[in-house]
């Protein structure tokens, strides 16, 4: 992979803001990839916001998806390049943050929740942390089916 200047600003551009760098940091510890709905939960933000900030990741080419039935799953790009091997230490460094660790403590408590390694559920799944989700309603729980 070539790099031009546009790219690396266009990387550090989408790195910059904190709800792209929690679900890189959310990324770096699935390697096989995470469902738009598990990232909501583990983020604890809307599923839109998490879709328009994950679409802002791929168009740096950080971030790649992939689609199974209905769910469409991301993780972050293999290192083709040194530069990137490098931003995936950086980012490596913030998930050591305690409110990072958070968001990657509930997406492995998600990830729980997978039948055959794949998301069964939609989103809402695990309760927010002010228990309710935006507009009010509280989340719930469903229970798994067998």
């Amino acid at each position: 992979m070539n790099l031009a200047w546009h790219d690396v600003d266009d990387l550090f551009a989408a790195l910059g803001d904190r709800i792209r760098l929690r679900l890189a940091c959310c990324l770096l510890a699935v390697p096989t990839g995470a469902c738009v709905c598990e990232l909501v939960d583990a983020l604890d933000e809307s599923q839109p916001n998490v879709s328009r900030h994950l679409k802002v990741l791929k168009a740096a080419r950080l971030v790649e998806e992939r689609r199974e039935g209905r769910w469409m799953y991301y993780r972050l790009c293999q290192p083709d390049h040194p530069l990137l091997d490098s931003i995936r230490a950086c980012i490596a460094t913030v998930c050591r943050c305690s409110d990072v660790q958070e968001d990657v403590r509930r997406l492995r408590t998600r990830l729980d929740l997978r039948r055959d390694g794949k998301c069964v559920f939609g989103t809402a799944m695990m309760p927010s942390r002010s228990g309710r989700r935006k507009g009010g309603e509280r989340r719930v729980r469903l229970p798994l089916v067998h």
